[in-house]
């Protein structure tokens, strides 16, 4: 037992000479209280090396959270856009097809009070005036309508100028009959 314990007696001695090899922080072979001094400094640089790092790691947590929030926010203000375009696209979609479907109704409710014999014709002639339509000239027609407006309003004027003369002949032929009447 005795061999026991010195062996674990020369362990310790051993392990503690490591320690104070380990432990000279000045390398004069002893730890003093310098030897502590330095070792608790480069503890203090350490620890304000791992504060410097640990803050920012927090920041950039912050950053990344802020960031994640900012991005969904953004995500569902897209969404609620497109949400309330699509739904008034679709209504508008609802008001053409009830356009459209009165449109048929109005074209079955005129095709069906049409004669038949009157149908089979306007189908006989559909080629035919289709194929005058293609004959016509499109500029020459655009020219037409560009003009037709001062065409009727000359035919206006004119209408009124007959009306007038027509007016003042019939006062005249009334003025000299009752004149010549009564002579």
């Amino acid at each position: 037992m005795e061999d026991k314990n010195k062996k674990m007696d020369a362990a310790l001695e051993a392990r503690v000479q490591a320690l104070d090899v380990a432990s000279d922080e000045t390398g004069d072979g002893k730890v003093d209280w310098q030897d502590l001094k330095s070792q608790l400094n480069r503890i203090e640089a350490q620890l304000e090396l791992q504060d410097k790092q640990n803050r920012n790691i927090m920041k950039n947590q912050r950053f990344r959270l802020i960031l994640s929030v900012v991005l969904a926010v953004v995500l569902v203000g897209a969404v609620a856009f497109l949400w309330l375009r699509t739904n008034a696209a679709y209504e508008k979609i609802l008001v053409t097809c009830e356009q459209v479907n009165q449109l048929a109704e109005t074209v079955q409710g005129s095709l069906s009070t049409l004669d038949k014999e009157e149908l089979d014709q306007l189908m006989q002639d559909l080629p035919e005036l289709t194929q005058q339509l293609k004959s016509v000239d499109v500029e020459s027609l655009n020219e037409v309508m560009t003009r037709l407006p001062a065409l009727m309003d000359t035919v206006a004027n004119l209408q009124e100028q007959v009306n007038s003369l027509m007016e003042f002949f019939s006062n005249f032929s009334l003025g000299g009959l009752l004149s010549g009447g009564l002579a």
